[in-house]
């Protein structure tokens, strides 16, 4: 080996066992005035921004970071000195952050993490709610109990879908007259359909004696499509309606008629009806005893 060469391997090395160590331990200088901070479990930039006295945009800035998405091992610059860094975390002990993914909504995340959905919209200053897969949110006064993982690897909770299992949720009938105020028209919800346990969301166009709803999305339209076999139908189906830390027994029927609607491009003509406790029909103003049946079949009576 030439010595041209020996000195090459030389600093090559050193170079490696430098970027190894700086990896390995957060409070290693990354670079004059700022140092390398390793992403773990439950992180997010939110997070980290707070607990470190700066933003997230400078984070992303000093990172190259074109989105808020960050991953378990990966390491960041973080402006200031790490000695002093910790003692902005404080209030920030108690919360957590949780990357929304498929089939996940306020009232399922606020259901595991042991808090309220009035708390995560409050927190994340979120007007509705709608939420994207990917998102990142902010778990304010996360329980004990509640442990982060992975992003993507949440699994989802909870209502159960067969009358014989044991329920770790309360489904409850719930009279009609305090559904119509609790469900208002233009809100959106979870529908769980109580056989398969599918859920999709929906939006309560409007209706006086029931609910008339629509699929919020063309996939929503594809999912409840799927739980009545693949056909549109008349048929009474027992379902539950999961509105703001409740869980409501409710009867859907899957067929789309009328020509009043509020959403297009969902791959859905008109709306559908969802009954509750003693909602009664549009036309004849009595109660279905078919929907009946069905909302006394969701809440376990």
């Amino acid at each position: 080996m030439n010595l041209k060469k020996f000195f090459f391997r030389l600093m090559l090395s050193a170079l490696i066992s430098a970027a190894s160590f700086s990896a390995c331990f957060p409070g290693t200088a990354a670079a004059a005035g700022s140092f390398t901070y390793t992403v773990a479990e439950g992180d997010c930039l939110w997070l980290i921004a707070g607990r470190y006295g700066t933003t997230v945009e400078t984070l992303k800035e000093l990172n190259g970071l074109n989105s808020d998405f960050i991953q378990v091992g990966q390491n960041l610059i973080i402006p200031g000195e790490p000695s002093s860094a910790q003692d902005n975390y404080g209030s920030n002990s108690a919360t957590a952050c949780y990357t929304v993914t498929s089939g996940d909504c306020l009232w399922l995340i606020a259901s595991k993490t042991g808090t309220t959905v009035e708390a995560i919209k409050e927190a994340n200053g979120l007007e509705s709610d709608m939420l994207q897969v990917g998102q990142v949110l902010v778990i304010p006064g996360t329980s004990a109990a509640y442990q982060p993982v992975s992003r993507g690897s949440a699994s989802r909770p909870a209502v159960p879908s067969s009358g014989k299992e044991k329920r770790s949720i309360t489904v409850e009938p719930v009279d009609w007259s305090e559904v119509d105020e609790l469900f208002p028209r233009g809100s959106t919800a979870y529908l769980q359909d109580f056989k398969t346990g599918r859920q999709f969301q929906i939006y309560r166009l409007f209706g006086t004696n029931h609910a008339d709803c629509e699929p919020l999305t063309a996939e929503d339209s594809r999912i409840m499509k799927e739980v009545f076999g693949g056909e549109w139908s008349w048929d009474r189906r027992p379902a539950v309606l999961l509105l703001n830390g409740r869980a409501i027994a409710c009867s859907m029927a899957g067929m789309p008629h009328g020509t009043s609607q509020d959403i297009y491009g969902n791959d859905f003509d008109g709306h559908f009806d969802l009954h509750f406790l003693n909602s009664r029909t549009h036309e004849t103003n009595r109660i279905d005893p078919d929907h009946q049946a069905a909302v006394r079949r969701a809440a376990g009576l």
